[in-house]
């Protein structure tokens, strides 16, 4: 195969460089002698002739966590380069190349051409090859790039030159949290806008359901309540959205976990809640535009802010606390169990809380036995306290009811979703 060059950038001599490599990948069936036996690039030494000074170029790429600790590289023609990348050493193999080895700790990027040489065994300083788990190269490049920019003479150079904007080590900060949090939002919002035909259908069910809601149990429900029973119906398709929308965050999850997208997200220097409080976060701006949309479509079937602004606010407060609750509930099942049928169960459960509330039907109007069970339940509570916001009446009650329903589902259920992300994590299965 055609040998590839891995180059370095600018002027070799004035950092001290004075090696020139040329890279060849080991044919792809090799058979690995050991498990660990990963596998590596060749890195042939060149005469200065044949040398292409230019950008050096990475076969691989790596992730911040690959250049965390420190490395020493020992190359032939007794030169070394020490930079902060992970904690390993290359050392003699006793192969005439070289392979890594677990070593001692460095602190420091040193200019590789003011090193001391000595300590470079006879058998290194005479290899024509060097050889280099396939893993470390990308740190590698990014350690002769900053020494070849930032150093020009003897003089040790901090970890925070050698990478620029390098994060915390600590992982655990409420700092850190945010930070990460916004950034796995901003990705997670880019995944659910890509999924048109998922986010149009949380958008597209519930609009339908208002208008069959209305169009088939309209003059009923309203003659029963003395009411228009668009402030029923738009409360009850609304908290419908917001669970139907949680479904597809859950099912993503899951996909997620089983490709390993999972565990890579995981393995990152990322604050561990980071991820799934991302996915809260993307579900709770996705319940706000469908609010925002089905309460304008609702203007149509007679729904009306009655109350003025801080209850029309409040309406979309109790929207987003139950959709919250909901799908912290939903994200802690679907990292319980990669085989758990997250879509049937959480479907049936949807069903019975749209079917048996006082959005869909008066309370009085079911059997007695079940009255007190529809009363209390969460969906009722809510759609109670948005009726009253938008119409006016009392709200206290269905309001305390609501908030202790959201509240005690979100702090039953967060620890167990994070516990179960940190397995699933861990496996695929």
């Amino acid at each position: 195969m055609v040998p590839r060059r891995p180059r370095h950038r600018g002027d070799g001599d004035a950092a001290g460089l004075q090696h020139w490599w040329r890279t060849e990948q080991p044919p792809s069936g090799r058979r690995r002698s050991r498990p660990d036996d990963l596998p590596t690039t060749r890195f042939e030494r060149l005469d200065r002739s044949e040398a292409d000074q230019s950008d050096y170029e990475a076969p691989v790429t790596a992730t911040n966590r690959t250049f965390v600790g420190p490395w020493t590289l020992l190359s032939p023609g007794a030169a070394a380069a020490d930079w902060t990348a992970e904690q390993a050493v290359l050392r003699p193999s006793g192969r005439a190349g070289a392979t890594a080895y677990r070593g001692e700790q460095l602190t420091q990027f040193t200019d590789p051409g003011a090193l001391d040489t000595s300590h470079v065994s006879a058998e290194l300083q005479q290899a024509q090859t060097v050889r280099l788990d396939v893993r470390k190269i990308a740190a590698a490049a990014a350690a002769v790039d900053a020494a070849e920019q930032e150093s020009a003479g003897d003089h040790r150079k901090d970890l925070a030159t050698a990478f620029a904007d390098h994060p915390d080590a600590s992982e655990r900060g409420v700092k850190a949290f945010l930070r990460h949090a916004r950034i796995l939002t901003g990705r997670q919002l880019l995944v659910v806008t890509r999924d048109r035909l998922t986010l149009m259908q949380s958008m597209l069910f519930p609009l339908l359901s208002m208008v069959m809601f209305k169009v088939v149990l309209g003059d009923a429900v309203g003659q029963a309540t003395g009411q228009n029973s668009a402030y029923g119906t738009v409360p009850l398709v609304v908290l419908v959205g917001a669970m139907f929308g949680s479904l597809a965050v859950g099912t993503r999850l899951i996909s997620e976990r089983r490709t390993g997208l999972l565990t890579r997200l995981y393995v990152l220097p990322v604050h561990r809640a980071a991820d799934l409080t991302s996915r809260v976060n993307v579900e709770l701006i996705r319940i706000l535009v469908s609010t925002a949309i089905l309460t304008t479509a609702g203007l149509a079937i007679g729904w009306r802010f009655n109350q003025g602004v801080l209850p029309a606010i409040g309406i979309f407060g109790v929207a987003l606390l139950y959709g919250a609750a909901y799908s912290t509930i939903v994200l802690t099942l679907a990292v319980s169990a990669s085989n758990l049928p997250l879509v049937p169960i959480m479907s049936l459960i949807t069903s019975l809380l749209m079917f048996f509330n006082s959005g869909f039907s008066p309370i009085e109007a079911y059997p007695e036995i079940l009255q007190p069970l529809v009363r209390n339940q969460p969906m009722t509570c809510a759609i109670e306290t948005m009726r009253a916001l938008a119409i006016g009446g009392p709200v206290a009650d269905s309001l305390i009811k609501t908030v202790a329903w959201a509240v005690g589902a979100i702090v039953i259920f967060a620890y167990p979703a994070l516990r179960g992300y940190r397995r699933a994590a861990a496996s695929r299965t």
